[in-house]
């Protein structure tokens, strides 16, 4: 069994704790304890011979033994390029995440005017969860001046996430940073709950088509008579009668025989 996720948008440039370039999707599947896979085997396709491939796909297994595989596209211009894959890709996913830094408006409504349109009209009721990533600069402090107003500006707010996100009636989660509370247990745990779900909606689809299986082969042809044994079934039960009609002559003959 497996699952599949697509995770769609850019959440900016992120990085371990010895300055590597990661990201959302790749820090979850680094960290997580339920996903097993070194770092090395969970990228398959980023050094692809594609010169610009729509999806840096990840595999790993997940729960022990279920097959987890991953399509991430931080590009729109590389998802618009290959409508045919995307778009499968999208409608054949068991969990969305939509991704986007809360300081770059660009990618919110990259996420917002590219994305979610194709995911409404492509996904079939799927889990989406929104991650809005990073912490927003210059969002506590009281300095007026351009330059700190300029900042607030430019940041996407609480608001502006939770509304896309009834847009769509997902989940919206707010990731200050990708450390082990945010990715492992907060996004994470959402994550993971949606794949459970997932699982077993796909336990009881296989299990509702074997029942259907076994009641077709179980089914048992009509029993149909041979033909002629319903007419000699008419003779016999006529004979029966004749056969009674003569006992009751014979007895009314041995009555009158006597009465003579």
């Amino acid at each position: 069994m497996s699952i599949h996720i697509v995770a769609l948008g850019n959440e900016g440039d992120t990085f371990h704790q010895d300055n590597r370039p990661s990201g959302l999707i790749r820090t979850y599947l680094g960290r997580s304890p339920l996903v097993s896979g070194d770092e090395s085997s969970l990228l398959l396709n980023a050094a692809s011979t594609v010169a610009r491939p729509v999806f840096t796909e990840y595999q790993a297994s997940a729960f022990g033994n279920v097959k987890l595989v991953v399509h991430d596209c931080p590009v729109w211009d590389i998802f618009d390029s290959d409508w045919y894959t995307s778009r499968n890709l999208i409608g054949g996913a068991d969990i969305i995440v939509i991704k986007y830094n809360v300081n770059d408006k660009f990618s919110f409504h990259e996420v917002k005017d590219n994305y979610i349109p194709v995911i409404k009209r492509a996904s079939n009721s799927v889990p989406v969860i929104i991650a809005a990533v990073g912490t927003r600069q210059n969002e506590e402090l009281p300095c007026t001046c351009p330059l700190c107003t300029s900042d607030r500006g430019s940041c996407v707010t609480t608001t502006e996430g939770i509304q896309l996100a009834k847009e769509l009636g997902a989940t919206y989660l707010e990731l200050h940073s990708l450390d082990d509370f945010y990715i492992g247990k907060y996004f994470g745990g959402v994550l993971e709950y949606f794949m459970i779900q997932a699982l077993n909606q796909k336990t009881s689809e296989k299990m509702k088509k074997r029942k259907m299986t076994s009641s077709f082969h179980g089914i048992r042809p009509p029993q149909l008579e041979q033909p002629g044994v319903a007419a000699l079934k008419h003779i016999s039960y006529k004979a029966q009668i004749l056969e009674k009609l003569l006992l009751n002559l014979s007895v009314l003959r041995a009555h009158l025989g006597q009465g003579l």
